[in-house]
């Protein structure tokens, strides 16, 4: 099992909160997901061979939530969103109803895709 962590998500995503959430708590949840928990979510993107989950989050700095793709033929979890859970547009609400999730979720996935063809993502075993 990997967490595929790329440079743009890295940088919009985990940068901003590294301080409430490590590497090592992305890694858990990565984990976690991929062993079948967190709740399915839609998507309008359509990505085949893979699904999306979102997970909450704890650590000491506070709660959230982490959506993630996953590619379990391939045992891969890509982290595309995390959030707090008090994040004003999107916290708690991490669904496809909610349209600015969807506008970041399509934004992020197409970022992922960009980076993943230029090989700039990092692969972290779980």
């Amino acid at each position: 099992m990997k967490l595929v962590l790329t440079a743009s998500i890295r940088k919009s995503e985990l940068k901003p909160l590294e301080k409430t959430f490590s590497l090592e708590v992305i890694k858990f949840a990565a984990k976690k997901c991929l062993q079948g928990l967190g709740k399915p979510i839609k998507s309008s993107v359509k990505t085949p061979s893979a699904s999306f989950k979102k997970i909450s989050l704890t650590s000491t700095g506070g709660a959230g939530r982490a959506a993630f793709l996953l590619q379990t033929k391939d045992g891969k979890a890509i982290l595309a969103m995390i959030r707090l859970k008090n994040d004003k547009k999107i916290g708690a609400n991490m669904s496809i109803e909610n349209p600015k999730f969807k506008k970041i979720l399509e934004k992020n996935l197409l970022l992922i895709f960009e980076d993943i063809e230029n090989g700039n993502y990092e692969e972290f075993e779980l």
